[in-house]
């Protein structure tokens, strides 16, 4: 398993430290969330942020847009400096026209899915694309609590990934702290998106070093 570290949950002051200490703790993963205000409640984090952390190499660097009409800012975040490029499948029906945007401008697709949004809505696209991004939690704020009815569609995602031979990578994001990670792993999460849980951690290393060793 893999870890990202979110950095909605840390300290933007603070920003690069924050990514050194997760970095150095053994996160593989940085994940950027990037909300309007439109397709989420909320607003958070811009090209400008994505702009600074473009010198950064240790950590891949995960863009998650939670936007409406996402084919107007992905060109846009690819030239900022992210690695990978996810949108949500309820933000635009055009999967695969945003798929291969993506794939044009040399950046790894992510496909992502709310909590209520079926695994099922997406099979035409799963052989396209690079990672699974199924949100835990309500979309558009961070330290809420894991929902579980997705442990059910991760298990689903698995399932899919192993019948046909799919290549895409299971992220796990929101709600991820010491009651939820292992039955998240257990049903088919590769990848934990974890913000407060690591963030707040008084020893990040610990808690990441307790996750990895975790055997299910």
């Amino acid at each position: 398993m893999k870890l990202s570290a979110s950095i909605l949950s840390a300290d933007f002051l603070h920003l690069k430290d924050d990514i050194d200490r997760a970095e150095q703790a053994g996160c593989e993963l940085l994940h950027i969330d990037v909300m309007d205000g439109h397709f989420v409640p909320n607003l958070a984090v811009g090209l400008c942020t994505v702009e600074s952390l473009k010198e950064m190499h240790g950590l891949r660097k995960d863009v998650h847009l939670m936007v409406a009409e996402p084919e107007r800012f992905i060109d846009s975040f690819a030239e900022a400096g992210g690695d990978t490029i996810t949108f949500h499948a309820e933000s635009c029906p055009h999967h695969f026209r945003l798929i291969q945007q993506i794939k044009k401008a040399g950046k790894l697709v992510g496909i992502a899915l709310t909590p209520e949004t079926p695994v099922e809505s997406i099979r035409h696209v799963l052989g396209e694309v690079d990672i699974v991004l199924q949100v835990s939690v309500c979309v558009g704020f961070g330290g809420q609590r894991f929902i579980e009815a997705v442990y059910e569609k991760l298990n689903t995602l698995r399932e899919y990934k192993e019948r046909y031979g799919y290549t895409y990578e299971i992220q796990a994001d929101g709600g991820i702290r010491e009651d939820t990670y292992r039955k998240a792993l257990q049903n088919g999460a590769e990848v934990l998106v974890a913000g407060s849980y690591l963030f707040g951690a008084q020893d990040m290393k610990q808690t990441v070093r307790m996750m990895k060793t975790y055997n299910f």
